[in-house]
């Protein structure tokens, strides 16, 4: 997905991707958390 914004601000892009990563990561785990509750 291209972000015309962010390029023209000078935005570190290794610094985006990590914050997107984590949020998936957090996702994921939340998933799992909540799959594990119903089930139990």
């Amino acid at each position: 997905m291209p972000y015309p914004l962010a390029e023209s601000s000078g935005v570190d892009w290794s610094q985006i991707h990590a914050v997107r990563l984590l949020g998936v990561a957090l996702a994921v785990l939340f998933l799992l958390w909540a799959i594990r509750r119903m089930f139990k």
